[in-house]
C-alpha cells in the first residue's frame, strides 16, 4: 500500500545539506550541457540564414563547411552524452557517501 509520508531515511535525505548541494550540481550539470548542445544544434539554422555563404566554403573535393558543420553533431552529442554519464557517476558517488 502506498503511503502518503515518506519513509524517515527520504526525510532525514531531504533535509540533508549535502542532497541539495548534489542537486544543485545535477542542474549546473544538465542545464549547461543542454544549453551547449541547443546552441551547436540551432546554430545550423542560424548560420544558413544571416550568414549562408560561410557553408559554401569547400574544404576538399564535394565536402563543404556545411556538410562537416553538420557531420560533427554527431560527435559532439557523444561528446555531451560522455561529459554528462562522467558528471553523473560522479554525483552518484557523492550521494552514495550521504
Amino acid at each position: 500500500m502506498h503511503s502518503d509520508n515518506p519513509p524517515d531515511t527520504w526525510s532525514a535525505m531531504y533535509r540533508n545539506p549535502q542532497f541539495h548541494a548534489i542537486s544543485r550540481k545535477r542542474r549546473t550539470v544538465v542545464t549547461t550541457l543542454f544549453i551547449v548542445g541547443a546552441l551547436f544544434y540551432f546554430s545550423i539554422p542560424a548560420i544558413t540564414t544571416f550568414y549562408p555563404s560561410i557553408f559554401h566554403i569547400r574544404l576538399f573535393g564535394v565536402v563543404n563547411l556545411g556538410l562537416a558543420y553538420a557531420l560533427l553533431q554527431y560527435p559532439i552529442g557523444g561528446l555531451i552524452a560522455y561529459a554528462y554519464a562522467i558528471s553523473m557517476r560522479k554525483l552518484d558517488q557523492e550521494i552514495g557517501r550521504i
